[in-house]
């Protein structure tokens, strides 16, 4: 028998019993949306700013998790200023 319902077990085994209590507190009863992009697209633009001289497009597409079709349209921004 699990202690929590489905969503509070997943979190409490990736991030403890302390985290699942906090996130609870603070949170329950909300609609939380996920974005399947991690980074801001700010950050995103620096990483590959960054990068851009040392590692390949497919690399880039990796690291940011953008496609070589977006990396390659930013790489033409950042060259375009």
């Amino acid at each position: 028998m699990e202690k929590y319902n489905d969503t509070y077990q997943l979190f409490r085994d990736m991030l403890g019993e302390t985290a699942v209590n906090k996130i609870y507190d603070n949170l329950h009863g909300s609609s939380i949306y996920f974005p399947s992009r991690l980074y801001s697209k700010d950050y995103v633009r620096f990483k590959i700013q960054e990068n851009m001289d040392r590692l390949t497009v497919r690399e880039l597409s990796r690291l940011t998790g953008y496609s070589e079709r977006s990396v390659r349209r930013i790489i033409s921004e950042i060259n375009d200023k």
